[in-house]
């Protein structure tokens, strides 16, 4: 009987349930659910997700998953940063507080005490507001009083499924409270934003089984989505890209760089799914598109692509910079960015939106010194991004599987049950031979 897992993979827009069978010649990525979400204003306006229905919908999915034969395993990968926090009881002292939200605002008061150098040697991690020792610092400190554990989103996840409260390497290594240099928490980054250390649990390794649901075992995986799809879809070789919400803008390394250059040149360091350091940056992704098509009335989101395509050339903001993280008219505030003017059309707008994403992703690689791309996940099925970004950097764009994040996920469990040796394996009887899209621009 052929060994089967369930992937789940969280996105911060949307949330996928996946069967994969790991030991078949011509495995095939099977969607069974997906479910589409954003965070909500609370009513003291507080961004929090929807996190009872996010759990309600993960179920349903494994459900789903399961009532097409037995699964030998369930791996669990979510956005990076955000976190939820569990009382003594074990229960959520509330629904997690969204990255979106804007509570952050004065995290330079955090950074200021640690030092911008210090907290780059420590962590290692680009400085973005959204990290989670700034949101740590920020957080309602009566809600934070009555927390006995602060668990990462993936993470939590699997506690509603096992019960079991751990932390797992990929995850850890994202929130800014991690230690390069020890591999642990670190003492010195949790009292800056003053999060007593035993709220943290104890770190543990992608392939670690955390328990079972309904018999059925559920182990870490690369918890950190990018993480997950890195290991899913990056090549030897090549700067990668793993797009969706965000584009992460990266190249694999042995050993975390933590040089003044690179902390200047705004790089993150973070955990590798089966080791290594994941060298990246963020860049505003598609969530720049999104947003401008919730603020319409989610119109066709094909149809815009394709009158995009059609407008001439027009000039591009900076995807990495902070103003598109959480702005009150995305389509105003790329108007402003990029100069376009402010009678812009609604397809100039997206190709603006499109264009920034390209420019600002070929400006990062060519820092990297990797000229050629890979590129996936589900970001890569558009062919105007493609297009752009291969005007924009010097070697070629190739497109890699569009599901990089769940045949990552996939991976580490196949590894963890002993299917595959090596993730060299793994890559050639999984990703390597299943069903994808995939193209050479």
């Amino acid at each position: 009987m052929p060994t089967a897992v369930a992937a789940v993979d969280f996105g911060a827009t949307s949330i996928r349930v996946c069967r994969i069978d790991l030991d078949v010649p011509s495995p095939e990525l099977d969607v069974v659910h997906r479910y589409a979400h954003h965070p909500v204003a609370d009513a003291d306006g507080t961004l929090r997700w929807d996190w009872d229905r996010l759990v309600a919908e993960m179920e349903r999915g494994l459900d789903r998953a399961r009532a097409r034969g037995p699964l030998a395993s369930i791996g669990i990968d979510a956005w990076a940063v955000d976190y939820g926090l569990l009382d003594g009881t074990g229960e959520l002292v509330e629904a997690p507080v969204s990255y979106r939200d804007r509570r952050t605002a004065g995290y330079r008061e955090v950074v200021e005490r640690i030092g911008e150098r210090r907290l780059y040697e420590l962590c290692g991690l680009q400085l973005m507001p959204i990290n989670t020792i700034f949101q740590v610092a920020a957080h309602d400190r009566a809600e934070l009083g009555r927390a006995r554990h602060l668990v990462m989103l993936p993470e939590l996840l699997a506690y509603h499924l096992t019960g079991e409260i751990t932390a797992e390497l990929t995850s850890a290594g994202a929130t800014g409270l991690f230690d390069l240099a020890t591999a642990d928490w670190s003492t010195e980054l949790a009292d800056a934003a003053g999060l007593p250390t035993a709220l943290l649990p104890g770190i543990l390794p992608p392939g670690t089984l955390v328990g079972k649901w309904r018999d059925v075992p559920v182990h870490l995986v690369g918890g950190h989505d990018t993480a997950s799809a890195v290991l899913g879809g990056a090549v030897d070789g090549a700067a990668y890209v793993s797009a969706g919400t965000w584009l992460l803008v990266g190249r694999m390394l042995a050993n975390p760089d933590t040089t003044e250059a690179t902390r200047l040149a705004g790089f993150t360091n973070e955990q590798g799914a089966a080791g290594g350091i994941r060298l990246l940056r963020n860049v505003a992704g598609w969530w720049l598109v999104e947003e401008c098509r919730r603020s319409w009335g989610e119109p066709d989101l094909d149809e815009l692509l394709t009158a995009a395509a059609e407008v001439g050339p027009v000039p591009a903001a900076d995807a990495t910079d902070a103003r598109f993280l959480a702005p009150d008219d995305m389509g105003a505030e790329l108007i402003a960015a990029a100069g376009l003017g402010g009678d812009a059309s609604r397809p100039e707008i997206i190709r603006c939106a499109v264009e920034s994403m390209a420019q600002s992703t070929a400006s990062v690689v060519a820092q990297l010194g990797l000229p050629n791309v890979q590129v996936f996940g589900g970001g890569s099925r558009s062919e105007l991004l493609l297009g752009l970004l291969a005007e924009h950097v010097d070697g070629a764009v190739t497109v890699g599987p569009v599901e990089a994040t769940a045949l990552g996920n996939a991976m580490s469990q196949g590894l963890a049950l002993g299917v595959f040796r090596s993730v060299a394996e793994a890559r050639r009887a999984l990703v390597g031979q299943i069903r994808r899209e995939a193209m050479t621009t």
